[in-house]
């Protein structure tokens, strides 16, 4: 009795209190001073229970204020939350559950109609659904929450609960296609949409929190069994076709066959040739290099790799490069005196190339033509085999690394070299100057073959 008293009393001090500024307040605590009295009477009565954490007690002044004084106080909504909550997870049945649920269902819209916060409101309810409700063939009222959300909140998906709406909406998409609900083409365009949102707001300001669930998003799909190559090439390849100079499409394809693995496929090569039309560097004429490369298209290799010198800044990249350009050069054409060019030029930008004078050594060792019907023909093609060593020699001298593999070579070439009557025979002497002609044109030393 005492405190029922105490609590009249308070209750009471309140009405007391705010009874001129309610007056002055229609429609928020209701349309006269009667409605002031109740509503106030029974937000003390609903504060002291929920306080006291007797949410039981609470919930029949909630349901007086939720219903006829849904402006009275944003408290309503916040403490109405948890209150859910508790009795969903301590629901006797199932029924009981579902109900409890549709109840903060309209608490939530209601929460928007009088409080506004439309996106952020809108993602809370979304994602209270799907923590109360995994069954995906009733997702109706949380996945449209859902999307609403993140449509509304597209140029700032790190604003409240965005995140957390995002990650929900991408498992729920999950979910429904591994239940057959959707196909893959809807959840593959999900995917481009959320990843899109997200890959945009990354570039403008870098969000730890939007960079974890971008990967969260990337690997839902990833997983999902819903990123089929023939799929993706479908629904994008049309799109591709139609703008195939917009430069945000085709980055967001490019790196969806790329998230996918469809790096193999010819649109996923279409697409890097039309971004690198649009924006040309070293980078990507390189890495077309390389993808045309796996296709054994050589000529294409060849006009990227010269793109990429063109582009590149970086005399060590470049070097890199050339000595490609060299080695495909004298594979595909056979033109040796270019390929040596081409890894000349390696080592004038990177002098510690040693694959470079490898190459060079090896295109010596291999010349068969030179010398040919020559006067001396025998002896002047063995000298060819003295600066085929003298850059085995260089190679290692520039490259540690290449040592193993360079005096094996050495070793190998060097039983070649003229012998000692052979020079002598020819009016040489070991350890002079020799010019090897030919379109070799290097002068090297003289050396013996030894026995």
């Amino acid at each position: 009795m005492k405190s029922l008293i105490i609590k009249g009393a308070i209750a009471l001090f309140i009405i007391g209190f705010f009874q001129a500024d309610v007056l002055g307040q229609t429609g928020r605590f209701g349309a006269t001073p009667e409605d002031s009295i109740r509503a106030l009477r029974n937000l003390a009565m609903f504060s002291d229970s929920y306080n006291r954490e007797d949410y039981q007690a609470a919930l029949p002044y909630w349901r007086v204020l939720f219903e006829e004084f849904p402006r009275s106080t944003a408290n309503i909504y916040i403490r109405g939350d948890r209150m859910m909550r508790h009795f969903i997870e301590n629901a006797d049945s199932e029924e009981e559950r579902a109900a409890y649920l549709d109840t903060a269902m309209m608490m939530f819209d209601q929460r928007i109609e009088h409080f506004g916060d439309r996106a952020i409101n809108l993602a809370r309810k979304g994602v209270f659904y799907f923590q109360y409700n995994n069954r995906v063939d009733e997702a109706g009222p949380g996945y449209e929450a859902l999307a609403e959300a993140i449509r509304l909140s597209e140029n700032n998906p790190s604003a409240t609960m965005i995140p957390q709406a995002i990650l929900t909406y991408m498992n729920v998409t999950v979910g429904k296609f591994r239940a057959g609900l959707v196909d893959n083409e809807y959840v593959v365009e999900k995917y481009a949409y959320l990843s899109g949102i997200l890959e945009d707001a990354l570039q403008r300001s870098h969000d730890d929190q939007l960079a974890t669930i971008d990967g969260h998003v990337e690997s839902l799909f990833t997983d999902s069994g819903a990123a089929d190559c023939d799929a993706l090439i479908r629904i994008f390849g049309e799109r591709v076709e139609e703008s195939p100079e917009d430069p945000e499409l085709l980055q967001s394809v490019h790196d969806l066959l790329s998230g996918a693995g469809c790096t193999g496929s010819e649109l996923y090569l279409t697409i890097t040739e039309n971004i690198h039309s649009l924006d040309p560097s070293a980078q990507s004429a390189i890495n077309l290099s390389a993808m045309h490369r796996s296709l054994n298209n050589d000529e294409q290799v060849v006009r990227y790799l010269r793109e990429a010198i063109e582009l590149q800044d970086n005399p060590e990249e470049r070097g890199a490069y050339y000595l490609e350009l060299a080695l495909i050069t004298a594979r595909t054409e056979n033109d040796k005196q270019q390929s040596r060019q081409y890894a000349l030029q390696a080592l004038e930008d990177d002098p510690s190339l040693g694959q470079a004078h490898l190459h060079i050594g090896s295109l010596y060792a291999s010349e068969q033509n030179c010398f040919t019907g020559d006067e001396d023909e025998a002896f002047k093609k063995r000298t060819i085999y003295w600066v085929a060593v003298d850059r085995f020699i260089q190679a290692r001298q520039a490259d540690p690394g290449l040592t193993a593999q360079a005096n094996r070579l050495i070793e190998t070439y060097s039983v070649y070299f003229p012998d000692t009557e052979s020079i002598f025979f020819h009016g040489y002497t070991e350890g002079d100057s020799y010019r090897v002609g030919c379109w070799i044109n290097e002068t090297t030393r003289i050396r013996a073959r030894r026995q």
